[in-house]
């Protein structure tokens, strides 16, 4: 029996929302690439595409899907072959590159050309080139087929993906392993400084936490409160290097640098970015960070940080929890701490450094009561500053 009729219609019927579309369909993880070429004057051309797909063996072709409407397509075109770079995990900022202005999409990206001619962009994973087999119309967009010409592959390292509208990469069970120990040597580390903690804790009435660097993220490692229990996350939950979080942190060993922190704030929110810079160099030349208390509920707040450390957390996880830290923008590192002004203190922290003067740990209080004033605060963090240099004391023989 043949088919029925509307089945095979290509038209979407109207009940189907293109956001609800998006977003479904955005459950599903897609490698990462960037189609480059290089025009007949010249000029050097790239568009980042997440329909690439092996479609051949014999004839060897690939295939990729850009936007009918692209300009860059139109003009790649033009170009006598193309290359498909797949891009590697650590390569998210090469990504960025090619949402510029077309005049700035190589700006300093390093590049070599294939043996047709076309940009293979040094540090992907692997390249692909290709002449036009066939381009075939397809609803709002092209069905490319690519004869490949030649191919190879660069680098034994984790590829780009993009899932729920976020990128990220594939964690093996062996880097998971490798992580949980990383981890674990650093709550190792911070357990020297136990005793200090609960010292702070206990004369304070107060929660007192140690966190640690792990790459894009970081994590509580070690936690005292006052009564012996603590309400402080425990120790293993993360949190992620991105404005306005570990700005103690930022710049040293096992951290982003600055401008990767700030890479980190979307490029729809110009205005936060420019308010993190400024507070990331507030709190490097105080040495010392502040948070009050914002318009988020704290269990609200604890929620998404939660479900950020989940081992199986996704994009949206992490979105939701940015998402919920930037509305707490104007609530980190005020400009001035008036003495005989009360501010609602969500924490103070202060950093532990090694003995060549690098940050490894941050100690942070929180969990006080009531409101304090600022000349309470400078008092607090006159004591973490102590309490940070016994900590460094008993790490000077691990570090």
């Amino acid at each position: 029996m043949p088919p029925d009729a509307s089945v095979l219609s290509t038209s979407a019927p109207e009940a189907i929302d293109p956001q609800v579309m998006r977003q479904v369909l955005g459950n599903y993880p897609t490698g990462v690439a960037v189609v480059t070429g290089r025009a007949p004057d010249g000029t050097l051309l790239g568009m980042v595409v997440g329909t690439f797909s092996s479609v051949s063996m014999e004839p060897p072709l690939v295939s990729f899907m850009p936007m009918k409407t692209s300009r860059t397509f139109t003009a790649l075109r033009e170009c006598a072959s193309f290359c498909v770079n797949i891009l590697a995990a650590d390569q998210s900022d090469v990504c960025g590159s090619f949402m510029r202005p077309p005049e700035e999409k190589f700006r300093g990206l390093r590049w070599r050309a294939a043996p047709d001619g076309a940009p293979v962009i040094e540090g992907v994973t692997a390249w692909i080139e290709c002449t036009w087999a066939d381009v075939i119309e397809v609803g709002d967009h092209y069905f490319v087929l690519g004869a490949i010409q030649s191919l190879a592959a660069e680098r034994e390292c984790l590829p780009l993906l993009f899932f729920q509208r976020g990128y990220g990469r594939f964690t093996p069970g062996l880097l998971m392993t490798s992580d949980h120990r990383s981890l674990a040597a650093a709550v190792g580390v911070a357990e020297r400084g136990r005793l200090e903690l609960e010292h702070l804790a206990s004369e304070l009435g107060a929660e007192v936490s140690l966190l640690a660097p792990l790459g894009d993220e970081f994590a509580f490692v070690a936690t005292a409160g006052s009564s012996g229990g603590t309400s402080s996350p425990p120790p293993g939950t993360r949190l992620p290097f991105a404005p306005p979080l570990g700005m103690l942190l930022v710049g040293h060993p096992g951290a982003p640098s600055a401008g990767q922190w700030l890479d980190r704030v979307p490029a729809s929110a110009p205005q936060v970015r420019e308010a993190a810079a400024v507070q990331l160099r507030r709190t490097q030349e105080r040495g010392w960070s502040l948070t009050l208390h914002g318009p988020l509920a704290t269990a609200l707040l604890d929620e998404l940080v939660d479900a950020f450390s989940e081992p199986a957390r996704t994009p949206d996880n992490e979105r939701r929890l940015l998402e919920a830290l930037r509305r707490m923008t104007a609530f980190h590192e005020p400009e001035q701490i008036v003495p005989d002004r009360s501010y609602s203190v969500l924490q103070v922290s202060v950093p532990v450094c090694d003995a060549d003067g690098n940050v490894v740990l941050v100690l942070r209080l929180s969990g006080l009561p009531g409101s304090a004033s600022g000349a309470e605060i400078i008092a607090f963090v006159d004591r973490l500053r102590l309490s940070a240099r016994a900590i460094e004391r008993t790490l000077t023989p691990v570090l």
